[in-house]
This record gives C-alpha cells, sequence and structure tokens, in this order.
C-alpha cells in the first residue's frame, strides 16, 4: 500500500484556483462528515474506479462530454485481486481539504503551497490520507519525484515494452507481474541504466524530425534522469523539466510510470 496519493501539480492547482475563485460552494458529503463551514475546498473521493481529486466551486467544472471535472491519482491495479496503492479514507471527513487555513506557525496553506510548487517547478503533490498529519505540516508534500511507485509485494520479470510516448521503440525492462496501470491496461516497468540510455539516444535521434513537444528528451542529472519537454511559446522553444527520476535499490528507473502508456511488445 503506498503512503500518499498521487497526482501531478499542473492538474492539481486549476483546481485549487477554480475553487478558490468562485463565490459559492457546493456541499458535499466530505464537508458534512468533517464538520467544516463552507469555503473553498478540493474534494478527495474515493469510489470503484479510483481515487480523485475536485474542485467544491459553484458554478461547477464540466468537461467537454459534460462530466463533472476531475483529476485522478494514478496508482497500481493488482488484476487479480482488483487492489490498487491507493490509501483508503478512513472517513469520508478526511476528503474535504480547505484551501485557505490560517496556520498559526505561518506555514503555507493548501492554495499557497500549490502555487508555490508551480513557481518552483515541482511537479508532483502527495497527499496523505491521515488528516492529523496535517497538525505535523506532513499532510501535504510538494516534491520533484514521484514517491510509491512499485507494489511492495510484485515480482518482477524480463519484457521487451513499448508505447507511443517513445515513438514506438522498444526496450528491455523488468515488468511487475499481474500488475497493471493506466486505466488497467498498461504495465508497471522499471529500467536499467543501460536501457535508459539507449532510450535517451532513440529520443534525441527523433528530434530533428519532430514538432515541438510532439517527444520527449531524458538527461542523467548525477544518478538521477530528467524528463524534458519543449515547449514552444511562439517566438521560440525551450525544454522544460517534467518529472524526475531517482533510481530504486536495484539501480532501476521507474520512466513514465503512471504517465506513459507502457504495454508489452513480442519483439
Amino acid at each position: 500500500m503506498s503512503h500518499r496519493l498521487w497526482f501531478r501539480i499542473d492538474d492539481v492547482l486549476p483546481l485549487a484556483e477554480h475553487a478558490a475563485a468562485t463565490r459559492a460552494h457546493r456541499p458535499t458529503r466530505q464537508q458534512y462528515r468533517a464538520g467544516l463551514p463552507e469555503q473553498a475546498a478540493l474534494i478527495w473521493s474515493h469510489d470503484t474506479d479510483g481515487d480523485w481529486l475536485s474542485s467544491n466551486g459553484v458554478p461547477r467544472w464540466y468537461d467537454a462530454d459534460g462530466a463533472h471535472h476531475r483529476v485522478l491519482a494514478e496508482t497500481w491495479t493488482h488484476t487479480a485481486t482488483g487492489a490498487t496503492g491507493n490509501p483508503v479514507p478512513a472517513d469520508d471527513g478526511h476528503g474535504f481539504l480547505p484551501l485557505r487555513t490560517a496556520h498559526r506557525d505561518g506555514r503555507r496553506d493548501l492554495l499557497d503551497l500549490l502555487r508555490y510548487a508551480r513557481q518552483q517547478g515541482l511537479p508532483w503533490f502527495g497527499l496523505h490520507p491521515d488528516p492529523a498529519r496535517d497538525s505535523t505540516n506532513d499532510r501535504y508534500g510538494i516534491f520533484r519525484s514521484r514517491g510509491d511507485i512499485t507494489p511492495p509485494l510484485a515480482t518482477w520479470t524480463p519484457a521487451t515494452v513499448t508505447c507511443d510516448v517513445v515513438g514506438g521503440g522498444t526496450f528491455r525492462a523488468m515488468v511487475a507481474v499481474g500488475y497493471t496501470t493506466l486505466g488497467r491496461t498498461g504495465v508497471l516497468c522499471r529500467f536499467p541504466r543501460y536501457a535508459v540510455r539507449r532510450m535517451a539516444a532513440h529520443l534525441d535521434a527523433l528530434h530533428p524530425g519532430d514538432m515541438p513537444g510532439e517527444h520527449p528528451r531524458l538527461r542523467f542529472d548525477g544518478d538521477e534522469v530528467t524528463v524534458e519537454w519543449e515547449d514552444d511559446h511562439g517566438l521560440g522553444s525551450r525544454w522544460i523539466e517534467h518529472d524526475r527520476v531517482a533510481p530504486d535499490g536495484n539501480g532501476c528507473y521507474a520512466v513514465g510510470a503512471y504517465q506513459w502508456p507502457w504495454n508489452l511488445t513480442t519483439k
């Protein structure tokens, strides 16, 4: 089981800004269970489809298909049992996350923390399920690298994998047997250092013919791997760090975990 639920800052901050900008806020069972007054908040909901964050702002935010806009906490799923890596809320009230809280010790409230993460280029928001951790300033975390990536009891087997993000290139990996990610279709991979170097060279070879942002590039920064995407702002382009992957205890890298749809290949 994971210690936190993990979301991209780029997905969560717009939800927080929506809730903070609206004058009215939708009552939820999470608010009632928390015993708190109506206020701008993020709502963590847990259901059979996963764990989600949404805004309680009114007017509500709807996607193009008419669905209420919300963000999924991606994690592993064990196909045989249906178990997932996300912690389950002990009470619905734990899912009410006020954006503005006046802390006596002067620390940032949730909205300011998310804005600070964007300013500092920190891509990950980690939510601890226990609201008591708020008193120790540990419930909300912002990080350069994602944690809680691999299932603790997984068995790993060598395989060859591919995905569209890397332009169809194929790479050797260690794959978690019996686990899926990304809508329960992709596989969870860890790549040895030599495979990451080959992946980086393959992506570099794609760039002369790429449109900006078509494929990422990988760079080693000491023992860590940075994942960068090219951003074209009209007057030129620049490479922006999108993620940072640290090696695990076996020296392998979970490149693209929960973001790229890795699948097995027969090549």
